[in-house]
């Protein structure tokens, strides 16, 4: 049991390219989650969301696709083969995009 995780050497190097942007996500290896592999992206950027939604509704794999081949900087080709790991960081991504709730004012 355990998570596989990314390097020091890369984290650190990814922190002085991406910043405040980059971010850590824990996916299950199988189904019990006994193993777990830490992958590095990015919180997606305005064009990339526009981009995913067009085809959330139509198409929702490949707005998936979208933001997972954009936003992920470690171990994409092991996520994007294999069904498990690609929805899980999909979905993690999903929930990085930045939506703050707004209210209505008076007039």
């Amino acid at each position: 049991m355990g998570v596989k995780q990314v390097s020091k050497e890369i984290k650190e190097s990814l922190k002085k390219e991406y910043g405040d942007k980059l971010r850590s996500l824990i996916l299950p290896l199988d189904d019990n989650a006994a193993e777990e592999i830490e992958v590095l992206c990015t919180v997606p950027s305005r064009s990339v969301t526009g981009q995913a939604m067009k085809f959330m509704q139509s198409d929702p794999k490949k707005g998936q696709e979208i933001l997972v081949k954009n936003c992920l900087l470690t171990d994409k080709d092991t996520v994007l083969n294999d069904d498990g790991l690609f929805y899980a960081a999909a979905g993690l991504i999903t929930e990085l995009i930045p939506i703050r709730q707004g209210k209505f004012g008076k007039v």
